[in-house]
């Protein structure tokens, strides 16, 4: 809580990884800034390790590898320049070329990646020594899709299944040998029953004892080393999983999340769960389980194939079974998810307008409509499950015919040719059996279940797949951003069909000016912001931030620059410091103070017991909602932006606090242009020009006095919001007048 501005700013320039992985970007032609990875990926100053620089470049589309190198190698690399080179103190040098000196022999060209672009440092062997290990990260451009990239279905699922190759070759061959030793106790039995009892042979037993104590031991090995890599491996494909859908969802729109209910997307991307189950669990457990397949076919050929037909013909019967029913089931999984995405999204809209529901009694009503969907959705569960009970019905005698079918046909074909086939020969074919019927119908079963998986990868896809945002990220403009704004004839709707939200709208905000913008509900007003921002990319016309196209500028880099109070503000769980902070996490406290103090927030957070440090709870209840819009603009000024936009932000504040925000206002324009959307007019009277909408269009544009004397709109709105003080004027001035001097 003791740091100071300087104390951050040293920390940030001891980053020089970070520096020079955007050097080494932008040589590779990416374009990058230290301000853009600092903000992306919350540092707070430290060093990164060599795995967090190698997991920046493959989001910034370059693959690097760790390497440890010794002088005499580094000429090798001479094609793959440059690189980073990882000091012994953390930091980060730039290996910019390796040249043959005959005088002095191999020297390394170096960059500091904080010094000028033209600063090159040559080295020798010894002088590098001093700092440096051998430890090198390489980097180089990578032109295929990544993988968050890659659209979602069943082949991305296949992809990374097969990243984890390695670790199923091994556990495959765990599962092979298990296998052998899975084969091996129906040969025993047979030996036991043919030649020990038969021949009363203790020494036979005692081998065959020995050998079943030596395969429980390495099956019990095997089957440890199994199941952990089968864990690893699932465990990967879980996490990148989880990290995939999270990017995916942070990359879609804004304009999704308001089409779509809150409810219906997490219905939606709930059934990842059911995909990840079936990935790590009955996937993996029936591909395992029919291992033993490939083995035991062709031994239960050889020991009597007449047996084998009846099995086989046992487990076809099983297939054709599950096969009739998957359409049928497919349609009714279908009406399943669509009940369960309606009940979902009402439970979610229920409880984020628990407010609205207690304050206008509305329970009754909720719960009716509740009661209707879980009515809907239990029926539709019901009938899916009522129609899956019958191909397992149908399917069970088949599966107890493998068994015991084949013992009963086992025993009348050796009474009736009792040397065709013996005693031992039977039990061991019934034991193959038994062991065969499980995989066999696990297989079968696995069909049932793909249709589920399917139905849930078409609602995750249909999430994941959406359209992304678009606005060049990391490929647009990333100048400097000043503050002026030019829009030039926008026309902007909605929606197909909708009425124009702008028609023709044209202005200027000249850099660090004040703009003001009122209207009437629906005039246009936020979304002249919203397009400001880039939310809404599909308007006509030009909009240019310091003679820059929108279109073109990198959206990430835009956001960083404009700092948006809206009239909903959203709080985060935490602290107050961290809610102001969230923007800058290495923010230090000085200047979280001061953008308090300029929002006029430490007002009430002195009166609180811990201070800054007092945690908010969920949607920062224990705040008043003027506390909370005071909060939401100091968080909006500890960014510094160029150009900060305050969308209805006093709506909810009391006059004290307005009149502390009005107060600030002047402090808050010095060197940023500001966008006040206000239907207070007393908020718009220090700006240097006000836009007057309406419907979608520009009906006026001039200062508080111009607009006053010759805008109807603007006129009417302030009298109407001033009646009273302009009735108590003329009192006031003669109580003043009748006053005796002092």
């Amino acid at each position: 809580m003791n740091d100071t501005a300087d104390d951050r700013n040293r920390d940030r320039a001891q980053s020089t990884a970070l520096h020079a992985i955007a050097i080494v970007a932008a040589r590779l032609g990416v374009d990058t800034s230290v301000e853009h990875l600092y903000r992306t990926y919350v540092f707070s100053g430290r060093e990164p390790s060599n795995n967090v620089i190698i997991a920046i470049a493959r989001d910034l589309g370059l693959d690097a590898r760790r390497a440890s190198l010794r002088w005499r190698e580094l000429p090798r690399l001479k094609k793959v320049l440059p690189a980073i080179l990882r000091l012994r103190d953390g930091g980060a040098l730039v290996l910019e070329n390796i040249q043959e000196n005959p005088s002095i022999g191999t020297v390394a060209v170096l960059r500091d990646p904080m010094g000028p672009p033209d600063a090159l440092v040559v080295v020798d062997e010894k002088r590098l020594a001093e700092a440096w290990d051998g430890d090198i990260l390489l980097v180089k451009r990578r032109y295929g899709v990544r993988d968050d990239e890659r659209p979602f279905g069943a082949y991305w699922l296949f992809e990374q299944v097969l990243r984890e190759r390695r670790l199923f070759v091994d556990i495959g061959a765990a599962s092979l040998v298990s296998t052998i030793f899975a084969l091996v106790p129906p040969f025993l039995f047979m030996i036991v029953i043919d030649r020990v009892l038969v021949n009363h042979s203790y020494s036979t037993l005692s081998v065959l004892a020995v050998a079943i104590g030596v395969m429980i031991v390495f099956e019990m090995a095997l089957s440890y080393l199994r199941r952990l890599f089968i864990e690893v491996a699932t465990t990967r494909i879980d996490g990148r999983l989880n990290l995939y859908i999270f990017e995916r969802l942070l990359k879609l729109p804004m304009d999704y999340f308001e089409r779509n209910p809150t409810g219906m997307i997490m219905t939606k991307l709930g059934h990842i769960w059911l995909i990840r189950n079936f990935l790590t669990g009955q996937l993996f457990g029936v591909v395992l389980e029919a291992v033993p397949l490939l083995f035991m076919l062709p031994l239960m050929l050889y020991l009597e194939w007449r047996l084998s037909l009846l099995v086989l013909g046992m487990s076809g019967a099983i297939f054709l079974v599950i096969l009739a029913f998957l359409k049928p089931m497919a349609r009714r999984h279908r009406k399943v998810i669509d009940a369960e995405q309606r009940k979902g999204a009402h439970l979610v809209e229920s409880i984020y307008g628990m407010r609205t529901i207690k304050s206008l009694a509305l329970e009754g009503r909720r719960r009716y409509e509740w009661d209707a969907r879980v009515a809907d959705a239990t029926a539709t569960r019901y009938d899916l499950g009522a129609l899956a009970n019958v191909p397992q019905t149908m399917s069970l005698p088949f599966e107890r015919l493998i068994y015991s079918g084949t013992f009963v046909t086992g025993a009348y074909l050796f009474l009736a040719n009792p040397d065709g086939l013996s005693i031992g020969v039977l039990v061991a074919f019934t034991m193959l059996a038994s062991r065969l019927a499980q995989p066999l119908v696990l297989v079968a079963r696995l069909l049932q279940d793909v249709t589920e998986v399917r139905g849930a990868i078409g609602e995750v896809g249909s999430v994941m797949n959406a359209p992304r945002e678009e606005g060049h990220h990391g490929t647009g403009l990333r100048l400097p951003i000043e503050g002026q704004i030019t829009f030039q004839d926008v026309r902007f709707r909605y929606g197909v069909g909708a009425p124009l939200a702008l028609d023709g709208v044209s202005f200027t905000i000249p850099q660090g000016t004040i703009f003001g913008i009122m209207g009437r509900s629906g005039s246009g007003k936020t979304t002249v912001t919203r397009l400001l921002q880039g939310l809404n990319p599909g308007y006509e016309g030009i909009i240019k931030v310091d003679g820059m196209d929108l279109r073109e500028i990198d959206l990430v880099h835009l956001r960083n620059n404009i700092g948006v109070v809206p009239q909903e503000n959203f709080l985060f769980s935490g602290s107050i410091r961290d809610n102001i902070a969230m923007a800058r996490p290495d923010a230090s406290f000085p200047e979280i103070v001061r953008a308090a103090q300029m929002a006029g927030v430490e007002e009430f957070i002195e009166r609180m017991p811990r201070g800054y440090d007092t945690v908010l709870e969920e949607g920062a209840v224990n705040l008043s909602g003027g506390q909370r819009q005071r909060l939401a603009i100091a968080r909006a000024l500890l960014i510094d932006p160029p150009v900060l936009v305050l969308d209805e932000a006093t709506s909810a504040l009391d006059a004290e606090s307005e009149a502390i925000i009005n107060a600030n206002l002047q402090r808050m324009a010095r060197g940023r242009t500001i966008i006040v959307i206000s239907h207070r007019l007393s908020m718009l009277v220090p700006a240097h020009a006000i836009l007057v909408l309406e419907r979608g269009k520009v009906y006026d544009i001039g200062t508080h006095d111009e607009l006053l004397h010759r805008c109807d709109i603007y006129k009417h709105l302030w009298h109407v919001q001033h009646r009273n003080t302009e009735r108590s004027t003329p009192h006031v001035q003669l109580a003043i007048a009748r006053a005796p001097e002092a």
